[in-house]
């Protein structure tokens, strides 16, 4: 949970000034599955690599906050997990439908991206506060 939270608030802070600035910070050649002319199993040149390292960074550091071990892990918790996943889950299925029928052109691939975000988020916000909850009925 340390690792996720620590990671995750200079990994926010390199997704916000690069979405804001819109500019490439990290750029070099890679090797690239398909490249936008269309060429398979190339290598892209001048590739933007700083938008990869906070994508990842981001995605890992809510990873590791949203699969991170409780001190006491037991049923009740378990229970507590797998209904804040089916809620951040219905929240997701919900946001896609939304974008699916209301976004389209590019603004939807960039909605479908930020799905993923979206429901490690959800999961995170709603288990941290059921903890919270459970935790304040038994003082």
């Amino acid at each position: 949970m340390k690792i996720g939270m620590w990671t995750f608030i200079p990994f926010l802070i390199l997704c916000v000034a690069e979405l804001s600035a819109h500019e490439s910070v990290l750029e070099a050649s890679v090797p690239a599955l398909i490249n936008s002319t269309g060429e398979w199993f190339s290598m892209a040149e001048h590739e933007n690599l700083s938008g990869e390292c906070w994508m990842i960074g981001l995605f890992l550091s809510l990873l590791f906050m949203a699969l991170s071990k409780e001190k006491t892990e037991d049923e009740m918790l378990l229970q507590i997990r797998l209904h804040a996943m089916l809620f951040a889950l219905w929240i997701t299925a919900a946001v896609f439908v939304f974008g699916t029928l209301f976004i389209f052109g590019v603004d939807y691939a960039i909605c479908l991206w930020a799905i993923l975000y979206i429901f490690l988020g959800i999961f995170i916000l709603k288990f941290r506060y059921e903890l919270y909850k459970l935790k304040q009925t038994e003082k």
